[in-house]
């Protein structure tokens, strides 16, 4: 199984020169904790990622202007990737060298494809036990 069987493919963004205050926002509207960071809303290509607790960490805590500090600025800019035709298991042995749950799924040029996550992997891996457990039941 390929990575692109499992990733999900949308994938929210912000740019590099947002403030973190619109971050946040955009976090919040779409319920989810982690952004990808772009150079620019037209090539899409990925520069980092922020995470909701890195918004916890390094502005509010550090009692940093949300409305100033930009996105690149907090981005955690050594971001682990992976190709969209990479294996499974490759993904799965990079989440668990890098000690993330998540990773960048770029394709061939670079271009921002999806995001893998642990849960993404767990799901299928529910899925798989459960139709073993269905063929196993009707054997």
């Amino acid at each position: 199984m390929k990575v692109k069987d499992l990733m999900t493919k949308t994938v929210f963004i912000c740019a590099a020169e947002d403030p973190v205050i619109i971050v946040a926002k955009k976090m919040m509207d779409q319920d989810v904790g982690m952004l990808v960071v772009v150079d620019d809303n037209l090539t899409k290509k990925p520069i980092g990622v922020i995470s909701d607790r890195d918004i916890l960490n390094r502005v509010l805590l550090k009692k940093l202007d949300p409305e100033k500090v930009t996105a690149e600025e907090i981005a955690t800019k050594k971001i682990v990737v992976i190709t969209e035709t990479a294996t499974i298991n490759e993904a799965t042995a990079m989440m668990k060298k890098n000690q993330i749950k998540k990773l960048v799924v770029l394709d061939d040029m670079d271009n921002l494809k999806g995001i893998l996550s642990q849960s993404d992997v767990v799901k299928q891996f529910i899925s798989i036990s459960e139709q073993l457990a269905d063929l196993s039941a009707s054997l």
